[in-house]
């Protein structure tokens, strides 16, 4: 019996249309991939106007007609040629890209996945070319007149490849990611004008003399853009430039988060990173923060051929980069205007109240005598606490263990209970005095009028943040203020986890957690931060615990306040619930007033909703 080897295809290079139809997999997933390869053509040709339609989305059809500097007949089946371009030359090109587009792999792709038609005419010629060619089958080159630049039409996408059509979404889903890309790309090319339409109807117009700002407010609305404050630094020959909104307007997606690189719509890992760590603390978790930014730099000092779709970006010193945006954002986030305005409560109310049955628009609500529970019994808030109570355990600084600490300064009531005058060096822009009686509502708003209206303060966010700056402020001068415990706080954990803390335990006693090592699997609380006054040292040990698990490494001092301290001085401050007299109040406002950073508390929630004279006219229909 004899045995046959069984047969197998020969190795052969892969035809034409074939690895077109390969790169189109990874180029090409869907209409607004066509529209980007596209239009990022179209301005790498130096157009400075690009008209757009579409029709059923773009599947049917994608014409984009620019004014660029259009493509020699010759060249025109280059075009259509895979790994054809003009942007590059060698290899050593790759390390300053500073064009859009630069692989040659668009338009064969499109090409074999599509029917195309194209007509281009160079800008010193009379006459233009114009060409079709169907899935990749490139036909005659023809004379032809029309006007400079070039125009592209795509129709049928994926008419050859049906599976890939099967994987499209509607059309209003498709036309949105369309439009999402082409935004993008408007708010990265300032000086370019823009139109968009669908199945015959304008959907999009940007026009070239609009600037980021006004791009901006035609985009998303001029509630946002009026709102938006400015960002300039520079590093060496780096620029950032831009705008950053407020934390009010963070979304749940990153839709309207915008980072352009050299004109280049960046959808990057790091640079998302970047605005998270420069809102830290100023928006609550799990939002995403608003912002258009530019960067410009050296081509030289970054890769951009890292991804097939050009989104993601490797800078050559990242670490510096990094630094370098984090503080130039962070600065300028936190000098934003946090609060809530009155007058998109009221709009909220309005449109509460139109939807509601008409019986509950007439409910009246308790009055408030009849709702109040009886106060319970609390400690007097540190803000206004004369010296350290006679029978409270010794108190020490985390660096000196034996020394009794001063008393706080500026902490007697008679120092803080006269706000009517500004603190000394304190500047005026930081919040208005305050003015007449202060009403407390709920036992957890203050209400206090202002020269343009009133605000609504929430005493435990507030405080939150005072008790939050104050630890960082001590933690700077190294000087934290430690609580020691005259019988330690036993907290079992487990062996695994107080190993995880054990190699830390120097660094944390530096911000004034006194933690040690207590048995195989106990870490025994010897003291904690003097200002944390309701410090639960169950809930430290774990907090701890958590962030060395989520960060891999030894969580140094800013780690720690991130991590630790934003949470632990939430339950260290006066709580909602608590009854403030107006002596306290006074002193939790004058306070806030010596604190740039007291807009949100640390978790990034508003510290207070401010309604003017205009909002409280628009209420009772004065205007």
């Amino acid at each position: 019996m004899s045995s046959e080897v069984p047969s197998r295809p020969a190795i052969a290079v892969l035809p034409e249309l074939v690895k077109n139809q390969i790169a189109a997999g990874e180029v090409i997933e869907r209409p607004a991939s066509v529209v980007k390869e596209l239009v990022e053509n179209a301005l790498d040709a130096g157009a400075t106007r690009i008209h757009l339609d579409l029709e059923e989305g773009g599947v049917a059809l994608i014409r984009i007609v620019d004014d660029g500097g259009g493509i020699a007949p010759a060249e025109i089946p280059l075009a259509f040629a895979s790994h054809a371009t003009s942007k590059l030359s060698d290899v050593a090109d790759l390390d300053h890209i500073a064009t859009l587009g630069f692989r040659g792999e668009a338009l064969a792709s499109i090409a074999s996945v599509a029917r195309c038609r194209m007509f281009s005419r160079l800008r010193t010629a009379s006459l233009g070319a114009s060409v079709e060619i169907e899935g990749g089958r490139l036909g005659e080159i023809r004379e032809s007149g029309g006007p400079e630049g070039t125009r592209i039409e795509v129709r049928d996408l994926f008419f050859n490849t049906p599976a890939r059509r099967r994987f499209l979404k509607t059309t209003a889903t498709e036309l949105g990611r369309c439009l999402d890309i082409v935004q993008r790309l408007a708010l990265a090319q300032p000086s370019v004008g823009f139109v968009v339409t669908h199945d015959g109807r304008r959907a999009f117009e940007i026009e070239p003399a609009m600037d980021l700002r006004a791009r901006v407010r035609r985009t998303f609305g001029a509630e946002l853009a009026d709102a938006l404050a400015p960002v300039e630094a520079r590093d060496g020959d780096t620029v950032l430039s831009g705008f950053v909104a407020p934390p009010r307007f963070a979304r749940n997606d990153t839709t309207r988060q915008m980072w352009f690189l050299n004109g280049r719509p960046l959808r990057d890992k790091i640079l998302s990173r970047v605005l998270k760590d420069a809102y830290r603390g100023f928006i609550v978790d799990g939002r995403q923060a608003v912002a258009f930014l530019s960067l410009s730099m050296d081509p030289a000092k970054v890769d951009v051929n890292v991804h097939p779709a050009k989104a993601e970006v490797r800078f050559r010193d990242e670490r510096r980069m990094f630094g370098f945006l984090v503080a130039s954002l962070r600065g300028a986030v936190s000098a934003l205007d946090m609060a809530t305005p009155g007058e998109r409560m009221i709009d909220s109310a309005a449109r509460r109240a139109a939807s509601a049955p008409l019986a509950r628009q007439f409910t009246l609500p308790a009055p408030a005598w009849e709702l109040r529970p009886e106060p319970r019994p609390r400690e007097l808030p540190v803000f206004v606490r004369e010296s350290a109570p006679a029978t409270a355990p010794e108190s020490t600084p985390a660096s000196t263990p034996e020394t009794t600490p001063a008393t706080t300064p500026a902490t007697t009531p008679a120092a803080l209970a006269a706000p009517l005058a500004s603190p000394p060096g304190a500047a005026e822009s930081r919040g208005s005095p305050v003015r007449g009686p202060l009403l407390q509502v709920g036992r957890t708003y203050i209400l206090v009028a202002n020269e343009d209206g009133f605000e609504i303060v929430d005493q435990h966010a507030l405080h939150e943040r005072l008790t939050l700056e104050d630890l960082k402020a001590e933690l700077a001068r190294g000087a934290v203020e430690v609580q020691r415990r005259l019988v330690p706080e036993l907290v079992e954990v487990g062996g695994a986890a107080a190993e995880l803390v054990e190699p830390h335990l120097e660094s944390l006693a530096r911000i004034g957690l006194l933690l040690a090592r207590f048995g195989s699997g106990t870490i025994a609380v010897h003291g904690a931060p003097a200002r944390f006054r309701r410090a639960d040292p169950r809930a430290l040990v774990h907090e701890v615990i958590a962030a060395v698990e989520r960060t891999g490494a030894a969580p140094g001092a800013e780690d720690l306040l991130e991590e630790i301290l934003h949470r632990t001085a939430c339950r260290s401050s006066v709580m909602a619930g608590d009854e403030l007299s107006e002596l306290e109040m006074r002193a939790l406002l004058a306070r806030s007033r010596e604190e740039s950073n007291s807009q949100t508390c640390a978790h990034g929630r508003p510290t207070r909703v401010r309604f003017t004279l205009a909002d409280l006219e628009k209420a009772f229909y004065r205007r």
